[in-house]
C-alpha cells in the first residue's frame, strides 16, 4: 500500500503534456458552471457526524445483510444496442459494445498476467465482518486502453455528465484500471469509488489536476452463462432500506455512475464460474475554485477499520 502511495504521489510530480493523447480534445465547460459550483459548495456541510455505537453498527449490517439476501427494487437486464440508457437519471448510465469480446478476454488475461489482490484487511476470524473478498489488480496502469475507449464515449453521455458537478468538460478515461475478480460467494460490499486523478501541463500555470466524478466499469463476462449472481447493486437513498437498482451488463457493456454520493455494491457471485470486471475514472476538467471529489468509504456501519 505504501508502495502503491509513493508511486502515485511520484505520478503527481510529472504532469501529462495537455495534448496527450490520452485526452480528449479540450471542450467548453458547461456555461453554469462557476454559479452551479458555489451553490454546491455551499451546500455541503461541514459537521462532522457523530461516531456510531456498536449496536447502531450491528443493526446496520443486519440490514444490510437482509438488503443483499433481497431481490432489487429494479433490475436491468437488456439494453438497447444504439445509444446509451439512464439507469437513475442525471446519476447512471449504460453504455453499449464499450468492448468485442475478445477484447474482454485480453484484458481478463492481463489482470490475471498482471496479479490481483485480496484485501489487506481481510480477517477470517472475524464472522460479523463484511468486507471485499473479490480480489483484483492494483497500481495496474494502462494508458492504451483508456486512450482506446474515450472514443466510446458518446456526445449525447458527455453532455449528461458535464451537466453534473463539478460541471467541468470530460477530458477522458484515467489510465489506472482496476481488473476484479469474483468467485463463488466473493462480494464487494456496499461503498464509494474513491476518485482519481492526474496532473496535467497548463499554458498560463504550471500544471492544473484533472480529476475524477463518474466511474466506468465494464463487464467481462457474460452473465447468466459465464457466471451467476454478480448483481452490480445501486442503494438510491444510500441505506439498506431505501429503493435498489440491479444493474447485470452484457459482454462489454459500460456502467457510467458518478462516484460522490453514490453507495453501491458487487453482489455476491454464486457457482464455480468467475465473474470479472473492469473499472476506471472519468475525468473532468479542472473547476474554478476548489472543488470536492469522491473519497472511498465503506456503507454505513460496514467499516472494519
Amino acid at each position: 500500500m505504501g508502495d502503491l502511495y509513493m508511486k502515485r504521489l511520484k505520478d503527481l510530480e510529472y504532469p501529462q503534456k495537455e495534448d496527450s493523447p490520452l485526452f480528449l480534445d479540450p471542450r467548453p465547460n458547461n456555461n453554469q458552471q462557476e454559479n452551479k459550483v458555489v451553490e454546491t459548495e455551499k451546500k455541503a456541510s461541514k459537521t462532522i457526524p457523530t461516531p456510531l455505537t456498536e449496536t447502531e453498527k450491528a443493526k446496520l449490517r443486519d440490514d444490510y445483510k437482509k438488503n443483499i439476501a433481497s431481490p432489487a427494487t429494479t433490475t436491468w437486464k437488456t439494453f438497447p444496442e444504439d445509444g446509451i440508457t439512464e439507469i437513475i437519471p442525471g446519476k447512471a448510465w449504460v453504455v453499449p459494445k464499450v468492448l468485442t469480446e475478445e477484447e474482454c478476454e485480453e484484458i481478463v488475461q492481463a489482470g490475471e498476467d498482471f496479479g490481483m489482490e485480496e484485501t489487506k484487511s481481510l480477517d477470517l476470524t472475524n464472522k460479523d465482518q463484511i468486507i471485499r473478498t473479490s480480489k483484483r489488480t492494483s497500481g495496474w496502469s494502462n494508458e492504451a486502453l483508456s486512450i482506446r475507449l474515450k472514443n466510446k464515449l458518446s456526445e449525447e453521455l458527455l453532455t449528461k455528465i458535464e451537466a453534473t458537478a463539478p460541471y467541468t468538460s470530460v477530458r477522458g478515461i484515467h489510465p489506472n484500471w482496476r481488473v476484479a475478480l469474483y468467485r463463488d460467494g466473493e462480494t464487494f460490499p456496499a461503498h464509494i469509488d474513491q476518485a482519481d486523478s492526474v496532473m496535467v501541463e497548463h499554458p498560463e500555470k504550471m500544471r492544473q489536476r484533472f480529476t475524477s466524478s463518474h466511474t466506468l466499469l465494464i463487464y467481462l463476462r457474460r452473465p447468466g452463462e459465464q457466471f451467476q449472481g454478480g448483481a452490480t447493486r445501486l442503494f438510491l437513498d444510500g441505506n439498506y432500506t431505501g429503493n435498489t437498482v440491479d444493474v447485470l451488463l452484457p459482454q462489454g457493456y459500460g456502467l457510467v455512475f458518478q462516484q460522490k454520493g453514490m453507495l453501491h455494491a458487487g453482489l455476491p457471485v454464486k457457482g464455480e464460474d468467475p465473474k470479472y470486471i473492469a473499472q476506471a475514472g472519468v475525468l473532468r476538467g479542472e473547476p474554478d475554485g476548489i472543488g470536492q471529489c469522491a473519497v472511498f468509504r465503506y456503507g454505513p456501519g460496514l467499516n472494519p477499520f
